[in-house]
Parts: C-alpha cells; sequence; structure tokens
C-alpha cells in the first residue's frame, strides 16, 4: 500500500474516532447519531448546490448507493439493538471482527488477493483490538466469549458483523465504478458517494427513531447538541469520505484493518481523559498496530492516488 493511502486512512481514523467520542459523550447516543444524520444530509444539500449535482452518474452507481444506504441505515440501528439486549463486552469484539472475515469475502466477490504480509498485518491488528478489550487476557476472553455465544441471544451482534461486511464489499465496489467511469476526480467521487448512501441511510435511522421516540424528546437533545452534532457530522464526512477515496486505489481487506486504528485512539483518549495510566497492555496493541502498519506499507501492490 503507497504511503499517501495509509496516511489518508490515518487521517480518517483520527476523525473517526473524533465523532465517536462526541457520540459517546453525548446525552443520548442514538438520539444523537440521527441529529448528525440530519447534519449531513443538510451538508450534502450545501456541497451540491456550490459543485453542482453530478446528473452523470449512472443507474448502476444509484443501485449500489441504495443498497450501502441501506445497509449503513440497519448497521447503526442493529448495533444499537445489540448494545440494548446485551453486555458490551460480548457485542463489541463480535461487531469488532469484520478484518477476519472481509478478506474472505473479497476474495470469494471482489478477486481480491492478499500477499502473506498483508495477512499477518491484518491478523497483527484484530489482535491488538482484542488486547485491547480484553484487557490483555485473551485467552479467558475469548472463553469468556464463546460461553456467551453458546448461552446468550448475540444475534444482532452477528447481524451488526454481517451488516459491516456487506456494506464494505459495497462501498468497495461502488468506488471501483466510480473511478473507472470518473477517473481523474477520486476526491469528488468519494464525497459524492458518501453523501448519497449516508443520506438514505440516516433517513432510515431518523425514521425509525421518529417512531420509537418522542418528538419532544428528540427536539429538545438536538437542540441541546445541535453544535456538537455539526462537528460530528463534518467528523464523519472527512472520515469515511476519505475512506471512500482510498478504496478507489486498495484492497479492502488491509483498509478495513487499519481502521481499526479509531479504537486505539478512543482507548487512549479515555486514560488521558480519566488520568488512568496507559498499561503494558495498551502499549503493546500500539506497538502491534503501528508494527502492522509497516508492514502493510510493503507488502501490498497497489495503485498511486490522483492528488
Amino acid at each position: 500500500m503507497v504511503s499517501n493511502s495509509i496516511f489518508l486512512i490515518l487521517i480518517s481514523s483520527i476523525f473517526h474516532a473524533f465523532w465517536n467520542i462526541l457520540t459517546q459523550t453525548s446525552n443520548n447516543s442514538q438520539l444523537f447519531s440521527g441529529l448528525k444524520g440530519i447534519w449531513i444530509v443538510v451538508l450534502a444539500g450545501v456541497y451540491f448546490l456550490i459543485i453542482g449535482y453530478p446528473n452523470n452518474i449512472s443507474q448502476e452507481l444509484y443501485y449500489w448507493a441504495l443498497l450501502s444506504g441501506l445497509f449503513h441505515g440497519f448497521y447503526i440501528l442493529s448495533l444499537s439493538r445489540a448494545y440494548n439486549t446485551q453486555d458490551i463486552s460480548y457485542v463489541y469484539p463480535i461487531a469488532r471482527s469484520a478484518p477476519v472475515f472481509v478478506p474472505f469475502f473479497a476474495w470469494l466477490i471482489l478477486g481480491e488477493k492478499l500477499s502473506p504480509i498483508v495477512f499477518l498485518a491484518i491478523c497483527i491488528i484484530v489482535t491488538a483490538i482484542y488486547i485491547l478489550h480484553f484487557e490483555g487476557q485473551l485467552i479467558q476472553g475469548f472463553k469468556n466469549m464463546i460461553q456467551a455465544i453458546a448461552h446468550n441471544d448475540l444475534r444482532w451482534a452477528f447481524i451488526t458483523l454481517l451488516l459491516v461486511v456487506s456494506y464494505s464489499l459495497v462501498d468497495k465496489k461502488a468506488m471501483d465504478i466510480f473511478l473507472l467511469q470518473f477517473p481523474n476526480q477520486p476526491f469528488t467521487n468519494g464525497v459524492t458517494f458518501f453523501f448519497l448512501e449516508a443520506t438514505i441511510g440516516f433517513t432510515l435511522c431518523n425514521g425509525y427513531l421518529f417512531i420509537n421516540h418522542s418528538p419532544n424528546e428528540i427536539y429538545k437533545t438536538w437542540k441541546k447538541e445541535w453544535g456538537k452534532g455539526l462537528l460530528a457530522a463534518i467528523a464523519t464526512i472527512v472520515s469515511y469520505g476519505l475512506i471512500c477515496v482510498v478504496l478507489q486505489f486498495e484492497n479492502l481487506s488491509p483498509i478495513v484493518s487499519l481502521r481499526q486504528v479509531s479504537v486505539l485512539i478512543v482507548v487512549y483518549w479515555g486514560c488521558w481523559k480519566l488520568g488512568e495510566p496507559y498499561g503494558s497492555q495498551r502499549i503493546l496493541a500500539g506497538l502491534l498496530i503501528i508494527t502492522a502498519i509497516m508492514l502493510i506499507s510493503i507488502g501490498d501492490e497497489s495503485n498511486t492516488i490522483i492528488l
């Protein structure tokens, strides 16, 4: 993978961590996500008013944008349902296991091939994320999770995982087509596709919110946190817009894996905020991810992004 692709993914991870922190620190994460979605739709309108709407987008691209939007929308709802029905200690590692499954489906559906070095890097990143979540107790953590799978209703966690893998594959396919049709504007392609799928996804989410929450409750949260919601929306646009740019040039599997850097950022932020020591397992996870980034930089052949 070329260095500018890695740089864009790391920048994306920082913004991804930022909007996650804003969501976690909101009064109601579900309603805050709906507010963020409203801002994204508004900013999409402003964006297309300024640059003009691309009327030459093919019907095929609209199909992939619709499918991606549906997957993203159901993903947000599924993740919320998973957290409401089961303990986060079981849901989170399952929902974050996409890098384990994406390589197989990317090979099966997209025809991607991984070098041994990149495969090793992906394994290292997944191990680092599990070290963070299980607080260094990998074996005991997996035993607890396996026991939970056998005895608890974790279907929503697995549905969430399926949706993550699904929208990742769809977005990769869509961005390949975008680049084929518009080869000289990768950044415009990425932002345009993000706005299309996000408008569909967040429309679905907000419809669900208004069905399950009173309008007064929703408006009260939105009025109090509108500025914070705007920041989260901008961070989300930058985060996933950059990923859509990189998807046009790189294999899907290392991208999905490298995005997990955002988890490390959020954990380190939590340590700083709470004044906790970083601890050996957190330092180890950071070193593992840095090692994986170096391996991916030398082990994945790719194209160069046209800046």
